[in-house]
């Protein structure tokens, strides 16, 4: 016992500090990809309007509650506006998460030295997991609250579970989802572990938080006339919309894709096998494999039909509270029920590692938020921010994509709001263009082809992630 007590000691030591070098190595990382909108935009205006109001207007209001953004601006009033402020503020949630991901696997009954190293190198080494880590955004933050949901249930502390519940729900709509997929965790769990009988009475822990969301969806709906879907901004017209047949079995494609992409592959290799075998021998091999699988396939049960049946863009972060469970399950299965169990470990571990090398062509949408790969463009976007300001480049003649379409101001936390490379593609003198960007095929023939009028003036590279500003020959 006191082994295992100073092994979890140690192990909370490491992971703490795992956690500060990965803050203090990405501390001047912007604000990226979904996060600028989701998070930075909503922190600057009540930071900049002093939170005299609740709701966001039309035009930056994405639907999701918008607390993480308060919590952003709060730290700002007190410590700064800076980015490294932003990225100290995720630490308390970094930590969090690997921490309640550690209790979660003693709470389940992993608790030897091997297997609790073994499955935490595993998830903290997929490169979707690690990357969202190292950025400012609420996933990491639902998914601390995810864990810590799951390990309250299951130890049986219902009045913090109620609490920590509701903040789950408030954190997000998707957030909301993921609190969906405990409640129905915490139905089939008991279905099938007390032969089959529900006692409503353990439910009562979950009003609180179904109530205050659905409060915050009729407030919202009275205060600005739509809910869940922006119908009044253009920049969100499509998002409301269901998918056509085709658009849905697309979208299956696309989630398949995004659950075994950048090397999980083998993770999910693993768990097909371990259907196979629990359906070939109807049952769990034991208790732990069990609420690891029924938490999967809750999760999976609210995620599938919507995400599937919408036009909404979908990333891999969306499938964190099913990545995660499933990397554990595959671990812990490998570990205790199969054969060759190093050689399964290697390859998988394998795997995962290349994940972080992996590079479409361009023209094939890639994950950019989650891979680390994408560490390499701040670095060359850097570079080329100083070219331009060097050569006093206009950036209102400089045309580029999204994420880099924004203001500094809100990406980088900068001073000036105009800071922006305020240009349109193909109709202003230059344009900015990096293979970390997911471009329409067009732009790509446009700056690549053979007959192009786009002339490369200059190029950074850092580990294949390049970004070149381009002009037209005649302007020269």
């Amino acid at each position: 016992m006191i082994n295992k007590i100073r092994f979890e000691t140690i192990l909370d030591i490491t992971l703490l500090f795992f956690s500060c070098c990965l803050i203090l190595f990405t501390l001047k990382n912007p604000f990226y990809w979904d996060n600028i909108v989701q998070t930075s935009v909503p922190a600057n205006w009540y930071y900049e309007t002093n939170f005299k109001f609740f709701y966001l207007p039309d035009e930056i209001s994405t639907g999701h509650p918008t607390f993480v953004g308060m919590y952003f601006a709060l730290l700002w009033k007190i410590f700064g506006r800076s980015l490294a402020v932003s990225h100290f503020g995720m630490l308390p949630f970094v930590f969090g998460v690997l921490v309640q991901i550690r209790y979660f696997l003693k709470n389940i009954n992993i608790t030897d030295k091997l297997p609790v190293s073994l499955i935490m190198g595993f998830v903290i080494v997929d490169t979707t997991f690690l990357s969202q880590l190292s950025l400012i955004t609420f996933d990491i933050i639902q998914l601390f609250f995810f864990f810590l949901c799951l390990n309250l249930l299951i130890v049986n502390k219902n009045k913090v579970f109620a609490v920590s519940y509701l903040i789950l729900i408030m954190i997000s709509l998707r957030a909301s989802v993921m609190a969906g997929g405990i409640l129905i965790f915490n139905v089939l769990y008991d279905y099938f572990s007390l032969n089959k009988k529900i006692r409503i009475r353990d439910y009562v822990k979950y009003i609180p938080g179904v109530f205050s969301l659905f409060l915050f969806l009729l407030l919202f709906k009275i205060n600005k006339g739509w809910v869940v879907h922006n119908t009044v901004s253009d920049a969100w017209d499509t998002s409301g919309q269901y998918a056509s047949f085709y658009r849905m079995i697309w979208n299956t494609i696309i989630l398949i894709w995004r659950l075994i992409d950048f090397g999980r592959i083998g993770i999910f290799i693993v768990l097909l096998f371990f259907l196979f075998k629990s359906i070939s021998i109807r049952k769990f091999q034991d208790d732990t494999v069990r609420i690891l699988f029924l938490i999967i396939i809750s999760q999976f049960i609210l995620f599938f039909p919507i995400l599937v049946t919408s036009q909404i863009p979908f990333g891999h972060r969306y499938f964190l509270p099913i990545i995660v469970p499933a990397i554990i399950l595959a671990i812990y299965w490998i570990i205790n029920y199969t054969r060759l169990s190093q050689l399964w470990l290697t390859c998988i571990f394998i795997l995962l590692i290349s994940g972080h090398f992996w590079l479409y062509p361009m023209g094939v949408s890639q994950g950019w938020d989650a891979t680390t790969i994408h560490w390499n463009y701040f670095r060359v976007s850097e570079e080329m921010y100083s070219y331009i300001e060097e050569n006093n480049i206009q950036k209102d003649q400089i045309g580029t994509f999204f994420p880099n379409n924004n203001s500094r101001y809100l990406s980088h936390i900068g001073t000036d709001k105009s800071d922006i490379y305020g240009g349109v593609p193909f109709q202003n003198k230059y344009v900015l263009y990096s293979n970390a960007f997911n471009v329409h095929p067009e732009v790509l023939s446009t700056l690549f082809s053979e007959s192009s009028d786009w002339k490369l003036i200059k190029k950074f590279t850092r580990n294949r992630i390049f970004i070149g500003l381009y002009t037209k020959a005649q302007d020269n």
